[in-house]
């Protein structure tokens, strides 16, 4: 089959045999793919130094006729986010690895997206900033200023409740006490990388998101201590 090219963005790397690898890319035109790449783990292949997570990649590939293609040529280019957030970096194409499946045309723009407002966060907070992106991106949450229940506007003066993964107003549910400062804090740094939040706030934001994530199937944040 001809070969096809694409921009793309490295989720996973499987050992497989002694000699090569099963990697999981999303790309900008074909979707979330899954090629085989032959003889990566050899010392001297030419796939070797550029099978790198958190690099924008060219790849050259085969298809296969039933299932998975075969990693013809692979250019690397620029690194998309700072050493500092090299962990935090990997957790998220973890997160984005659950999101997005086999064959899904989505992911690529979303992920760039997320590291892009990761970039110029503080550490304590790029990981939450960057995997919250991802899930409004994909439709599993929503902005703070409304009821994702009822969909009624909510005074920015007034506390919410987080109940079952969703932020509700007190028409809607009870749950967990969502202060009117944190809502403005976490949008406000969202938007604006020199606002800070206190640890209070970062950490109820961690518990929303894991629901979020176990709601849906996707690993939780386990692997990201917290600050």
């Amino acid at each position: 089959m001809a070969e096809v090219r694409d921009h793309a963005l490295l989720l996973r790397r499987i050992p497989y045999s002694d000699t090569s690898l099963i990697c999981h890319f999303l790309t900008r035109e074909h979707g979330r793919i899954t090629l085989m790449t032959r003889g990566a783990r050899r010392a001297k292949s030419p796939f070797r130094g550029a099978l790198e997570p958190l690099y924008g990649l060219n790849l050259s590939w085969r298809p296969g006729r039933t299932g998975m293609g075969t990693l013809v040529d692979i250019e690397r280019g620029p690194r998309l986010l700072g050493e500092r957030h090299d962990l935090e970096g990997l957790e998220l194409c973890s997160v984005a690895s659950g999101l997005f499946k086999e064959g899904d045309p989505h992911g690529y723009s979303e992920l760039l997206e997320a590291m892009d407002i990761m970039r110029d966060r503080p550490v304590a907070s790029s990981l939450y900033c960057g995997v919250w992106r991802l899930l409004e991106l994909s439709g599993w949450v929503s902005s703070f200023d409304h009821c994702w229940i009822c969909g009624r506007e909510v005074d920015v003066t007034t506390s919410m409740n987080w109940h079952e993964s969703q932020l509700a107003c007190s028409g809607c549910a009870r749950g967990a006490d969502i202060s009117a400062g944190m809502r403005r804090g976490i949008t406000a740094h969202l938007q604006q990388a020199n606002v800070r939040l206190s640890q209070h706030d970062l950490s109820c934001w961690r518990k929303m998101i894991q629901d979020v994530l176990r709601q849906h199937g996707v690993r939780s944040l386990s692997s990201i201590s917290q600050e």
